[in-house]
């Protein structure tokens, strides 16, 4: 499987190192508005460098990860969407409920599949929570306040 990774930041070079690992990814190619970055990434784990987004949309790949800037995760996912590309997107979608509302229909009219990254949907502490509030353990909730922080990956 050929699988296309926009973005190279913290979150986006370690999924580069998680994918280049992996059986199933044949190739990896990357993108990043900071051309340096693709370099480094590119030649620590071998792996092919496109020179934007929609050049690496159109190079034959399977599947799209976008771990960019959040700002661009619209754009970004409304255009792997309309290419057919399924895509695994980091949080948030947008900036914005309204944006994020309309980025939402916009993809689920193609028919893509697209998965938004949030992994405290896992994490045993907010699964607990979830379902103290759910069957009223905890009554009436006003304000729910969370800190969380990634000291280290799982």
């Amino acid at each position: 499987m050929r699988i296309g990774l926009i973005g190279l930041g913290r979150i986006g070079a370690f999924h580069a190192d998680t994918l280049s690992k992996l059986p199933s990814v044949s190739s990896l190619v990357v993108t990043d508005a900071v051309p340096a970055a693709a370099r480094a990434v590119a030649e620590r784990l071998d792996v092919e460098i496109a020179d934007s987004p929609d050049k690496l949309l159109a190079a034959g790949v399977d599947g799209v990860v976008i771990a960019a800037a959040t700002d661009a995760h619209p754009d970004l996912l409304i255009a792997a969407a309309d290419a057919g590309l399924p895509v695994f997107c980091e949080k948030p979608v947008a900036r914005t409920i309204s944006e994020g509302v309309a980025v939402a229909r916009r993809v689920s009219a193609t028919g893509v599949p697209v998965q938004i990254g949030y992994p405290r949907r896992f994490d045993a502490g907010f699964t607990a929570a979830r379902a103290a509030v759910a069957n009223g353990e905890l009554g009436w909730l006003h304000t729910v306040r969370s800190t969380t922080l990634d000291p280290a990956p799982p």
